[in-house]
Order: C-alpha cells, then structure tokens, then sequence
C-alpha cells in the first residue's frame, strides 16, 4: 500500500503538506491538494488516524452541515423542517447536535468539528461541493447525506422520490384535460430539480403528449416570476405550468396576476414541497408534499445503525412523496 512519503514524492511536495490536504487542514494551495486526494483515491490509500479516534472515543455529539445559500437557513422552508427531525430524533437518543454551514465558495478546510475529532458522525443536508465530499471520503467518518445536489455511491443518503411525485403532478394535470404543461424550476444540475424534470418528461411520453422545449424554464431557486412572465408571452402559452418547487410558484402566482389571469380558471399550477405558504396563498397551491421531518429523523436513524455497526455499505432510502390537492387546478374542456 501506497505511503504518506509515497504521496509526497509523487506529488513533489512535503509529507506535512500532504497530511494536511488529507486531513482537511487550509494552508494547502488548491491545486495542489487536487493532486494529492487523485494520487491517494488511485492507490486508494485512506488516512485512518481520525476514523481511529471516533473509534475509541464517543463525544454524544452529531455534526450537522449545510452549505449556505442565498436564504437564510431559518428563513429556507424546506431545510429548516430537515433540521427539526434531526433535532427530534437526536433529542430521543440524547445527543448533542453540532451545526456547521459551509461557505458558498468552498475553501478547502475542514470544520473544527471534524478536525478536532468533536462529533460521531455527520449529516450532510443539501447542495455540498464535490470537492468537499471526495476530502471527506478520505477521513473514514461515519455520513449520511440528505437531498444532496450531487450522486455519490461514497455515503448513505436520504432522498426524495422526486422523479415519481413530479410523474404524478403531471399526470394529475393531464388528467384534468391539460395538454400544454410547462415546467420550471431552479437549475437542472441540482439531483432534485433534474430528478423532478425526468419525472416531467416521462409524463409526457406515457400519455403520449409531444415535448415542447419553449414550454420549460429552468435556473435559479427563486426566478419563478420571470419564468411564468416568459411563459406567458408565448404565442400559445400553457394551460398549466409545474414548478419544481413551492417557491417557483409562488412568485409564478404575480407573474399571472398581473397579465389579469385567473388561476384556476385560465391558468393551473402545480408546484413540489408543500411549504405552509403554499395553504395561505389565493388560491391554495395544489402541490406534492415531501416528509421533510421525516427525512431528518431517518438520516439520524441511519447514522446511528453505521455507528453501530449494523449496516456496512452505504444504503439509500427513497422517501415517497403524495399529491395535495387544493384549489391552483382546474378541468380544461377539450376542443
């Protein structure tokens, strides 16, 4: 196996600059700490002096990361409910929950919480950098992620069935007698959006309905008003618009209102996630709910199992999703 001294050489840098590009620590340059985790993962080699510590000492104590966005973690309806089954269900087992959110632009060093050795084990919720999950394969601590942005067969995760609750949405519109369906959504190289998008086109081919690029809008968690504004200049604008999230929606509502459209009437709208706003505005949003405490409580759940031992390779969990149906939708009469 593959040395320390091994990777230093081949990497034409000092021991110490590799320990610290495997161990998390800031003071490497960027590139060269590329260069050290592709020689280490080729010749998979693993620094296992962290996994040995969590090893032979318990803290009680959870780490909890999410990478920080545009809203704020208390104002984002989605995150903020993750985090309450994750209280919960560390509050039944009496750990302590650490919370670490990761700049946006990610720097390369690791949070004090895992250099320091100061947790059991981590959930990870939400968009993550690449770079930042292949240095963390590297220290062997026990990870669960939640709705990640991105793939990975490294970690056991949580995840939405997002592609079967936007088959559904769709299918509930067409079953209404809508034929032109748009989409939008934030951008389609987050896991869940483009989950969400498969699930929109395999709608459309199941009922036989042609595809129709002009009718989807995709980019940025919150552009839904330009998205609709966009759709409903259109020559032949939709009867229906799905948005792959509550908020998308919600900002699509304006967009409709102000062209002096009715919803449901001459527009319907389905959107995903089931946030509270979505019940107080006018009409309800019909929309597909996701257990997002769940989610929570069933990531802390299976950490819990790797810290036990009970389960060695990482496992998936797909989390079912249901339609709710309010007042956004209406039946379209056929020509």
């Amino acid at each position: 196996m593959i040395t320390i001294k091994r990777i230093a050489e081949a990497a034409h840098c000092s021991v110490s600059t590799v320990s610290k590009a495997l161990n998390g620590k800031p003071d490497v340059a960027e590139e060269t700490r590329k260069k050290i985790i592709e020689i280490a993962k080729a010749h998979n080699f693993h620094p296992n002096a962290l996994g040995k510590g969590l090893k032979t000492r318990i803290t009680e104590n959870l780490g909890v990361i999410f990478c920080r966005e545009s809203t704020p973690l208390s104002l984002n309806p989605f995150y903020s409910r993750v985090l309450e089954g994750i209280e919960a269900e560390l509050a039944v087992n009496n750990y302590n929950l650490v919370l670490h959110l990761l700049p946006e632009i990610y720097t390369g060093e690791m949070p004090k919480m895992i250099r320091e050795r100061q947790v059991d084990g981590l959930v990870l919720v939400g968009v993550l950098h690449q770079n930042f999950i292949d240095q963390l394969s590297f220290l062997e601590i026990p990870t669960v992620l939640v709705d990640p942005k991105i793939t990975t067969s490294r970690f056991s995760q949580v995840l939405i069935d997002n592609e079967h609750g936007a088959f559904e949405a769709i299918q509930y519109l067409i079953q209404h007698g809508h034929r032109r369906i748009a989409f939008i959504s934030g951008d389609l190289d987050r896991l869940s959006f483009r989950q969400r998008y498969e699930g929109y086109l395999k709608a459309l081919e199941f009922y036989r309905i042609p595809f129709e690029q002009d009718l989807v809008q995709t980019g940025g968690l919150e552009k839904g008003y330009h998205h609709v504004q966009a759709l409903l200049r259109l020559p032949d604008a939709p009867t229906a618009i799905f948005a792959a999230n509550d908020i998308n929606a919600i900002y699509g509502y304006k967009a409709i209102q102000e062209q002096q459209l009715q919803i449901p009437e001459e527009i319907s709208i389905v959107g995903f996630d089931d946030i509270e706003l979505g019940k107080m505005i006018s009409p309800p949003l019909t929309t597909v709910r996701v257990y997002k405490e769940q989610m929570g409580s069933i990531a802390v759940r299976s950490l819990f199992k790797i810290l036990n031992h009970e389960i060695g390779l990482p496992v998936t969990t797909l989390v079912p999703t249901r339609l709710i149906e309010r007042e956004s939708v209406a039946i379209r009469e056929q020509a």
